[in-house]
């Protein structure tokens, strides 16, 4: 069995993309001959901005878990705030238009670089370097965001002379919210110096997407470009095995995920606004004060049933049961997200609404599972038409978590270090 050891911030109970990544792939790896063991944080010390405990049931008992203590400035903004939960990924949460809000983007994007979790990075390397030590573990993974997770895969490459694959579910220094933590020239240098020396010393990169791998390519030295390789995301096939299609009371379209102000949803509302039929859009997940006053200004404050988050499960079942699903990036946003392949495994129509130059539009596209849009007037004639014919997906395998493990083990063969 080769051991490998899983340094990821975002674990069960934890909830998102960045858990799914991983906890689905986990399920397949030991009968791939990969002995995983994963480091993650104490979930009472955490600042997770979504948990979902249901997740639990999903870990293989074969796994090795630590957790660990961390220090989380988060959760002091989270008090301060009279919130329970910290901000969402690109501030979806936020009023970020509001002064305490800039101070705190101030804050976190000066004072805590890489990001305001790296208080955590202490405990995960002296929980990591005992578990190397008594496991004999040869190959660590370390994943983000979190991006300060790499800087504990750097420590152990140097101070252990392990193999180490850094993975990158979004950028760095490109993120798509990145210019709103207000970084100065300094803060900028030394988060792009910190970004270099983990691309420059990681054994092998993983991302998610065609044009992360671009992103990141772009950053490396002619002769390092060959070990930044591709490892997207898939959608769990055991997770819509007792699924069965229950048909809302009229034409229903579905959104999970953030709904932030550096998405762009003005094509979705020009033509949600143009349907001359009974309609609702279902959004599940986080949705930021600026969208929520768009909505009101379109008039489609009627037609939304707006029901925050929701588990996992409810979520499966809610995007098998749609009319259409809608899918949208933030502003410039080439890469895909990780709920698309979701869609893909749902079998339900999908409406790309924005770039059609980017890698979601290819994939739904190879697919045969929708359309992408960049004008109101198509996609309102493509719901109609939805609304007359009832349209399923050609599913392809490649997409599911099971093939994206024997991918991850086929990368693993890359290293070429011995099985134990």
């Amino acid at each position: 069995m080769r051991k490998v050891l899983l340094i990821n911030y975002y674990w069960p109970p934890a909830s998102g993309a960045g858990v799914q990544r991983w906890l689905k792939m986990s399920k397949y790896l030991h009968d791939l001959g990969v002995e995983l063991s994963v480091i993650t944080v104490d979930e009472d010390q955490a600042s997770y901005p979504l948990s979902d405990s249901s997740f639990l049931a999903e870990v293989d008992k074969r796994i090795k878990v630590v957790r660990t203590k961390s220090f989380e400035p988060l959760r002091i903004y989270s008090r301060m705030m009279g919130q329970k939960k910290v901000p969402y990924s690109g501030f979806a949460n936020v009023e970020t238009d509001s002064i305490f809000s800039k101070l705190f983007r101030w804050i976190r994007g000066n004072f805590f670089i890489p990001d305001a979790r790296k208080g955590w990075n202490n405990y995960a390397l002296k929980a990591a370097k005992e578990m190397i030590d008594r496991e004999g573990i040869d190959t660590v993974v370390t994943t983000g965001p979190p991006h300060s997770t790499h800087l504990v895969g750097l420590q152990l490459k140097r101070q252990k002379g392990v193999q180490w694959i850094a993975d990158f579910r979004d950028p760095w220094t490109d993120i798509y919210y990145y210019d709103q933590l207000l970084h100065t020239k300094m803060a900028k240098r030394k988060d792009s110096l910190l970004e270099s020396l983990v691309l420059t010393n990681a054994d092998l990169i993983l991302t998610v997407c065609p044009s992360n791998l671009k992103t990141i390519s772009d950053k490396m030295q002619e002769n390092e470009k060959s070990k930044v390789l591709l490892l997207p995301n898939g959608f769990d096939d055991k997770d819509f095995q007792e699924v069965v299609k229950q048909r809302f009371d009229r034409f229903t379209l579905v959104y999970t995920g953030t709904m932030a102000a550096s998405y762009d949803f003005t094509l979705l509302f020009q033509a949600l606004s143009k349907i001359e039929f009974d309609w609702k859009l279902i959004i599940a997940g986080s949705i930021s004060p600026e969208v929520q006053k768009q909505i009101v200004q379109y008039g489609l404050n009627q037609n939304i049933d707006f029901r925050g988050y929701v588990k996992h499960t409810e979520v499966i079942q809610l995007i098998v049961n749609a009319d259409l699903l809608v899918h949208v990036l933030p502003k410039g946003q080439k890469g895909t997200s990780g709920k698309l392949f979701e869609y893909l495994g749902s079998g339900t129509p999908i409406a790309h609404v924005g770039d059609v130059d980017g890698d979601s539009p290819f994939y739904i596209a190879e697919a045969e599972a929708g359309k992408s849009f960049t004008d109101a007037d198509e996609l309102v004639q493509y719901i109609a038409d939805l609304k007359q014919k009832q349209i399923s997906s050609d599913i392809r395998s490649e997409y599911s978590r099971r093939s994206r493990a024997k991918d991850f083990v086929n990368i693993l063969d890359t290293l070429l270090l011995p099985v134990n």
